[in-house]
C-alpha cells in the first residue's frame, strides 16, 4: 500500500441548492432538503479521495476551538481522518456554496486565521516518519515552513494552486519551485491550458501537470508533452465543487499504484466524473471497487497527445 501525507484545510461547508443563475432576491423562504451541511476544504477533498481509494493518508490540518471545530472533529473522526496531525486553532474555517440543477456553482470561503498560522514542522516531520511515497502541500500559507521537510528527504510534492491566472504570482512560487505533480483550474488560466502546461515545464521543470477543464475534461502535460482527456460523467451532473480536489486526489494515486501518469489522468478524469454525480448529502462512497465497476462497465475516458 502506497502512503502519502496531505497538508491543508478542512472546513465546514454549506450548500445551497438555487434555482438559477443570478439567485433572485427572497427576504424569506422554506425549502426543504435544500441546504446541506458537511465537511469541504482543499485538503480534507484530496485526503478523503487518497483514502477511498485504498491509499494510506495522513492529514495535517486545523480544526477550530469553537463549535463548528467540534462538527469538523466528529466528521474526521468517522472519516478515519483524525490523528496526530490535527492540531487546534482558534476558529473553524468555513464556506458556503451556491449551486443550480446544471452543476454551476459559486463558493465562498472564510479560513478565519488558519492561513497565517505555521504548522509545526516537528509535528510534520512525525508524520513523514516510517517512509512516505509523497507529500500532497497545498498552497495555504500554514505548509509553506514544511516544504523543506519533505524536498529534504527526496520526497516528491504535490500541490494545487486551484484558480490561478498569473504564473508568476508571489504567494505561489516556494510550491512551484518544487512541485513533482502541479495541479490547477482552467477557469482564469491566462492562456489556454495546453500553453499552460509547457510554460511550466519551460519555467520550472514541473514533471507533471494537471489541469482540470470542466466539461473539457483534463489537459496533462508529462515532461513537456501534452495530453487532453475527455470528459465523462456515468451518473450526469448535479454538484461539481470539491470536482478539482477528487480529481489531483484520485491522479496521485493511480500514479503511485499504476507507475504510469498518463493512466492515471484517465482513472482521474473517470472518479471526478462519476463524484459530480452525487448530491452534496449523497453518502460518500466512492472506491477503488467502484472505479475498477465503472472501467469495466464503461472504460476510460478517451485519450489523445497533443502535438
Amino acid at each position: 500500500m502506497t502512503r502519502v501525507v496531505v497538508a491543508g484545510v478542512v472546513n465546514i461547508r454549506s450548500a445551497l441548492a438555487v434555482e438559477r443563475f443570478p439567485v433572485s432576491f427572497v427576504s424569506s423562504r422554506r425549502q426543504p432538503e435544500a441546504i446541506s451541511v458537511q465537511l469541504s476544504g482543499s485538503g480534507f477533498g484530496v485526503a478523503r479521495t487518497l483514502k477511498n481509494l485504498g491509499t494510506d493518508v495522513s492529514f495535517a490540518t486545523y480544526v477550530g476551538m469553537d463549535s463548528l471545530g467540534l462538527l469538523a472533529v466528529s466528521g474526521l473522526r468517522e472519516a478515519g481522518m483524525y490523528g496526530p496531525g490535527v492540531l487546534v486553532a482558534g476558529t473553524q474555517p468555513r464556506s458556503v456554496v451556491l449551486y443550480d440543477k446544471q452543476g454551476t456553482r459559486a463558493n465562498t470561503t472564510d479560513l478565519r486565521t488558519v492561513p497565517s498560522l505555521r504548522y509545526p514542522p516537528e509535528i510534520f516531520e512525525g508524520l513523514l516518519a516510517g517512509g512516505c511515497d509523497l507529500a500532497v502541500l497545498t498552497n495555504i500559507g500554514f505548509t509553506r515552513p514544511l516544504i523543506s521537510s519533505v524536498v529534504d528527504r527526496g520526497i516528491p510534492v504535490a500541490t494545487d494552486l486551484h484558480v490561478v491566472a498569473d504564473m508568476a504570482k508571489p504567494h505561489n512560487q516556494d510550491w512551484m519551485r518544487v512541485a513533482h505533480i502541479l495541479a490547477c483550474s482552467h477557469e482564469e488560466l491566462p492562456v489556454p491550458p495546453e500553453q499552460w502546461v509547457r510554460m511550466l515545464h519551460s519555467a520550472y521543470g514541473t514533471e507533471l501537470c494537471l489541469v482540470g477543464c470542466g466539461p473539457a475534461g483534463a489537459v496533462l502535460g508529462v515532461r513537456g508533452s501534452v495530453w487532453r482527456v475527455r470528459a465523462v460523467t456515468p451518473r450526469g451532473v448535479r454538484y461539481t465543487s470539491g470536482a478539482g480536489d477528487t480529481l489531483l486526489g484520485s491522479f496521485v494515486h493511480h500514479y503511485l499504484s499504476l507507475g504510469d501518469p498518463v493512466a492515471a489522468v484517465r482513472h482521474a478524469v473517470l472518479t471526478a466524473g462519476w463524484k459530480v454525480g452525487r448530491s452534496p448529502d449523497d453518502p460518500d462512497d466512492l472506491s477503488s471497487a467502484v472505479i475498477a465497476g465503472l472501467v469495466e462497465g464503461h472504460g476510460l475516458p478517451e485519450i489523445s497527445r497533443l502535438r
